[in-house]
C-alpha cells in the first residue's frame, strides 16, 4: 500500500531542493514565489497563470 502523505512530502521536499538550486542567491520572497510557480506547474498540470493559482489557493504550499 502507498503512503500518500509521505510521498506527497518527499516530491514536495526534492521539488524545495530543485527550487533552491534554480533560485540561487535570490530574496526569500522571490525563491518562495518560484517554489510556488512549479509547484503550480505540477498541480494543475498546466501552464495557465489562473490554474496554477487555482491549484495554489486549493493546496497550503510552504
Amino acid at each position: 500500500m502507498i503512503n500518500y502523505i509521505k510521498l506527497s512530502y518527499q516530491i514536495k521536499r526534492k521539488l524545495s531542493i530543485f527550487s533552491k538550486k534554480v533560485s540561487k542567491n535570490i530574496s526569500r520572497p522571490k525563491f518562495k514565489f518560484i517554489f510556488q510557480m512549479i509547484y503550480g506547474f505540477l498541480e494543475s498540470n498546466s501552464t495557465l497563470l489562473s490554474n496554477i493559482a487555482r491549484a495554489s489557493y486549493n493546496n497550503v504550499i510552504v
